[in-house]
């Protein structure tokens, strides 16, 4: 084991003392950020672009009330335009609507049914597809609102009838805790603390799991692994690889998370979203360290595997993609968990153990499934771990004789078949 301590120890110190880990750990938040953080603040000033919306209305009873409820529902971003009806009556009015949408003087436009108050009819031109979230979101709410109004006006109802029924329910939403008590439950936070965590899993596991690949190529392609074979086995030196690699994860994680905590009792907050540990129950927190540490080994073993079979970064692009593939495919998969967390096919997507860091710990997170599928998770992931070791030793063994030779699908499972 004195010989495995030695590797893990330069592995490790080789990566901490580098300047590409020193930039990595300052800048890696910040990175993070622009993939969890930014699209959430996105999201709150997306669509505020100033729009000009042309609107003919042949009875010119409503064109002063959409503005009206536009105003009142904050939505400065639109400019409404009213396109007179002339002589040409409402055809030429859309004539004119129409050319103004090809000119670009109009983002978009609506016609009034003149018996809007009946028919409730409204016709939307446009020029483009993205133009339909200006209509759903925006203008459709407003001239329901008008119509709904109307109606009221026209049946005499006394606005103290109008407002009682025009009320809306407010909602607080309250966790049931595993004791049976009460805790008032933010959804939007829970969830962006939970993406957060998965995010780190995903990008600690690929990024360290490609620095293992990238070892063991440098390592082969300089001769420098036939010197260190001449005392250490080659089981003993992808192993003592690994571990110095994944402590250097490891050490960077810690900083980070030091970071976290210290930030999140300062009570810094993101536009409407606030660090908040309270979300790290102690289910959550051990679940992400275990889905963390063994995620990460299960990969960089395969990874480490790979890079052992082939002597350039290009030669290890054929078999990279299908690994980095088992990460991907379950965050794309995230949706379906969270809309049914407990259902058989959540259930068992999750077991698998290359999905299980993403999909088993979005479960923990939304809705704490059985501990025993938790727990079998955890072994499955550890046996597969024992596996990927035994097949990455074969490949690291065969990969020493093969060195030169480009290495192929079918290589690959002739030795671990062997």
């Amino acid at each position: 084991m004195t010989k495995v301590f030695t590797v893990i120890r330069k592995e490790y110190l080789e990566r901490v003392r580098s300047k590409s880990f020193v930039i990595g750990t300052l800048l890696g938040p910040a990175l993070m950020s622009m993939f969890i953080v930014l699209p959430m603040l996105l999201a709150g000033t997306g669509g505020d672009d100033q729009r000009t919306i042309g609107v003919i209305d042949p009875s010119g009873l409503y064109f002063d009330q959409v503005v009206s409820v536009l105003q009142d529902q904050g939505r400065t971003s639109l400019d409404l335009e009213q396109i007179a009806v002339g002589a040409g009556g409402p055809d030429a009015a859309v004539e004119e609507l129409k050319q103004g949408i090809l000119d670009e003087s109009i983002h978009s436009g609506i016609l009034i049914d003149p018996d809007f108050m009946n028919n409730a009819e409204v016709t939307f031109y446009n020029k483009s597809v993205s133009s339909m979230v200006v209509r759903d979101e925006m203008l459709r709410p407003a001239l329901n609102r008008v119509l709904r109004e109307g109606r009221f006006a026209v049946a005499d109802v006394p606005d103290s009838l109008f407002n009682y029924l025009a009320a809306r329910t407010s909602w607080t939403s309250i966790s049931v805790t595993a004791e049976g008590g009460e805790q008032e439950q933010d959804e939007a936070v829970s969830f962006a603390m939970a993406f957060i965590l998965i995010m780190i899993i995903y990008i600690m596991v690929i990024m360290y799991g490609a620095h293992t690949l990238t070892a063991v190529i440098e390592e082969k392609s300089s001769r420098m692994v036939e010197v260190l074979l001449a005392s250490i086995s080659p089981d003993q030196l992808m192993l003592g690889k690994v571990l110095g690699i994944g402590l250097a994860g490891l050490t960077q994680f810690a900083i980070w998370a030091g970071t976290f905590l210290l930030l999140s009792q300062r009570g810094v907050s993101v536009g409407e979203f606030s660090l908040d540990v309270a979300f790290l129950t102690p289910t959550i927190l051990i679940s992400f360290v275990m889905f963390f540490l063994l995620g990460f080994f299960l990969y960089a073993t395969m990874y480490a595997g790979v890079g052992a079979l082939c002597n350039t970064p290009q030669d290890a692009q054929q078999f990279q993609t299908p690994l980095a593939m088992g990460m991907v495919i379950p965050m794309m998969l995230l949706t379906l968990v969270l809309r049914a967390p407990d259902s058989t096919l959540a259930t068992v997507l999750s077991l698998v153990p290359m999905f299980s860091p993403v999909l088993m710990f979005m479960r923990v997170c939304v809705e704490t499934p059985p501990f025993w599928q938790i727990g079998l998770s955890w072994v499955l992931m550890l046996v597969s771990i024992l596996l990927a070791a035994k097949g990455a030793g074969k490949l690291f063994r065969m990969g020493i004789l093969m060195y030169g030779e480009s290495p192929t699908w079918v290589t690959l499972l002739k030795v671990l078949r062997d």
